[in-house]
């Protein structure tokens, strides 16, 4: 049960780091749209995009990232930790990838994006 309310807090606060995202990054954008799997939670099909997303995120950080981080180990060790915002990137990425309401344009949207998500997840 403690597995299932992380989860949650980390999906709505990752939900809240995109959503910050689109509003204050150039190039970073969220599309609204409706998922009929949330209707029944009576959110708003502008805020519905940034729900899936956190989603994503929360699993891509759940799964993914303890494997990144593994295998970059050595790169952690010598770049004092400056190789977690190339690991954010790349979850990042693949968020884009899998997503098609979130756009991300050009590098600066990318690096400034994979370092807000990366302080947010950070701090939980």
């Amino acid at each position: 049960m403690r597995f299932l309310g992380r989860f949650a807090l980390k999906t709505a606060i990752n939900a809240g780091a995109l959503a910050a995202a689109s509003r204050l990054i150039p190039g970073f954008e969220i599309t609204g749209q409706s998922f009929p799997i949330l209707g029944g939670l009576n959110i708003p099909p502008l805020a519905q995009s940034p729900v899936i997303g956190g989603l994503v995120l929360a699993l891509l950080n759940i799964f993914l990232r303890p494997i990144l981080k593994f295998v970059s180990f050595p790169l952690i060790i010598i770049t004092f930790g400056l190789f977690s915002i190339v690991i954010n990137f790349i979850i990042l990425y693949l968020a884009d990838v899998f997503l098609a309401e979130l756009t991300i344009e050009g590098f600066f949207a990318f690096f400034a994006g994979s370092l807000l998500i990366g302080i947010v997840n950070a701090i939980i």
